[in-house]
């Protein structure tokens, strides 16, 4: 039988990035069964050219709108993810445009009954330019905790299983993914898609990234509090909390404790940890410090946040 798929493209405040999102999914050369474009009632620019596109094209293809009343791109996950009936569920960003071939490379990975989701390659488009380079690894995860992304960039050679996936450019079969954790903390990069990732290998099934299922991302501007400046205190916060909590969930005991010692004391990119502040004091001073402050912070609250999911766990 074959499997029915659904494309989830949550919005807000960017009409004009959905509806070219919308027009490179109506042109690919395999349609989805549905594309649920989840918006806020509130957002009445989306709403509006929404409305006029799902009017003029609907043989193409089979568009709703999904409603959700909570801010935050968490809410809008679920609200698609609940009103998603089909086998296989992907998720774009609305600022982003499906290549032709894009669902028909996702798709027949899952005639492997092993594969538990599949992603492809996000080519960010970034003041007219495109973030390129050529990579070994996409999408690990090391023993200690360190994460490597890279979806972005040209992989050496064709599809590979990974770690995760990322959030842009994702899908996975319904069945298998719960709902996306409303204790990350609301930010640019909030880490739910390392979390739905590592929920699904937790049940035995493989991950796969292909990076011929590519989509252009021409990155927008974002109409909510949330920056897309990585040195952002509240940013810096939010990225250090959900990393340390998103993995205290998914590693055993051994490798939790290892890994909140390298949290604490290393860090990576902006979420750091003491050497990592010491050995930028010299070049970027009390900026530095500020950092490391908001980084720290963010790791003690998941923390408090990691015991309170456990808590959940043993009652539900």
């Amino acid at each position: 039988m074959t499997a029915t798929v659904s494309v989830i493209v949550p919005s807000y405040h960017r009409p004009d990035s959905l509806v070219r999102c919308l027009n490179a999914l109506a042109s690919g050369s395999m349609l989805p069964d549905r594309v649920l474009i989840v918006v806020r009632g509130d957002d009445t620019d989306t709403c509006e050219a929404l409305a006029r596109w799902i009017e003029t094209p609907p043989e193409r293809l089979n568009a709703c709108r999904v409603d959700v009343l909570e801010p935050g791109q968490i809410a809008a996950m679920n609200a698609g993810l609940q009103a998603a009936t089909e086998d296989i569920v992907c998720f774009i960003d609305d600022d982003t445009a499906p290549h032709p071939d894009w669902l028909a490379n996702l798709l027949r990975h899952y005639a492997d009954p092993a594969v538990g989701g599949v992603g492809g390659r996000d080519i960010v488009h970034q003041d007219g330019t495109v973030l390129d380079g050529r990579v070994r690894e996409v999408g690990k995860l090391r023993w200690y905790g360190r994460m490597i992304g890279n979806h972005h960039l040209q992989l050496d050679g064709g599809p590979v299983p990974v770690d995760h996936l990322k959030g842009a450019n994702m899908s996975f079969r319904r069945r298998l993914l719960p709902p996306f954790d409303e204790r990350l903390a609301t930010g640019s990069c909030c880490l739910n898609d390392t979390d739905a990732s590592l929920s699904v290998t937790a049940q035995g099934y493989r991950l796969i990234y292909d990076p011929q299922a590519a989509v252009d991302h021409i990155t927008a501007p974002r109409h909510c509090w949330v920056s897309r400046d990585t040195a952002d205190a509240e940013l810096v916060y939010s990225d250090s909390h959900n990393w340390v909590y998103c993995l205290l969930k998914h590693l055993g005991p051994a490798r939790r404790a290892v890994f909140f010692a390298y949290a604490l004391l290393v860090g990576e990119g902006t979420r750091y940890g003491l050497l990592k502040a010491l050995a930028s004091l010299p070049g970027h001073g009390l900026p530095a410090l500020s950092q490391f402050r908001a980084s720290t912070r963010g790791k003690l609250s998941a923390l408090r946040t990691y015991a309170a999911w456990r808590g959940s766990e043993k009652t539900g």
